[in-house]
C-alpha cells in the first residue's frame, strides 16, 4: 500500500502541486475581490499550459475500476464538443464569405483531431 503511494505521488506530483497553486490562487483572487472572469482566465491558461487537465484526467484515470470511465466520459464529449464547434464556425464564415479561410480552418481541426486519435491510439499501446 505503501509503495503504490509513493508511485502515485512520484508519478503525479507535479500536477498535484500545480492543482495545489491553483486552488490557492483561485481562493486567495475571490477572497480579495478579483472579477471572476480574470480568475477563470488566468485558471484556463495555466491549465493549458501546464498541462494541468491533462494530469487531472490522468489522476483520475488511475482510479481503479471506475477512472477509466469517468476519463473516458469527460474526453469523448470534449472530442464531439470541439468538432460542432468547427461545424459551427463554419457554416458561420461560409455565410460571411470567407471560404479560403475556412479551408485553412478545416485543415488545422482535421490535423489536431487526427492528433488527437492517434496519441490516443499510442497511448493505449503503450
Amino acid at each position: 500500500m505503501k509503495k503504490r503511494i509513493k508511485n502515485f505521488w512520484i508519478a503525479y506530483r507535479k500536477f498535484i502541486l500545480i492543482w495545489l497553486i491553483i486552488a490557492l490562487f483561485v481562493i486567495i483572487s475571490t477572497s480579495l475581490g478579483f472579477d471572476r472572469k480574470i480568475i477563470a482566465l488566468v485558471v484556463i491558461l495555466v491549465g493549458f499550459l501546464t498541462q494541468a487537465f491533462t494530469g487531472l484526467i490522468g489522476m483520475i484515470g488511475s482510479i481503479p475500476t471506475i477512472g477509466p470511465l469517468v476519463a473516458r466520459i469527460i474526453t469523448l464529449p470534449l472530442f464531439l464538443l470541439l468538432n460542432a464547434f468547427a461545424y459551427f464556425f463554419t457554416f458561420i464564415a461560409l455565410r460571411m464569405g470567407f471560404k479560403r479561410d475556412i479551408v485553412r480552418a478545416r485543415i488545422i481541426v482535421t490535423a489536431f483531431m487526427v492528433g488527437i486519435v492517434i496519441g490516443f491510439i499510442l497511448g493505449r499501446i503503450f
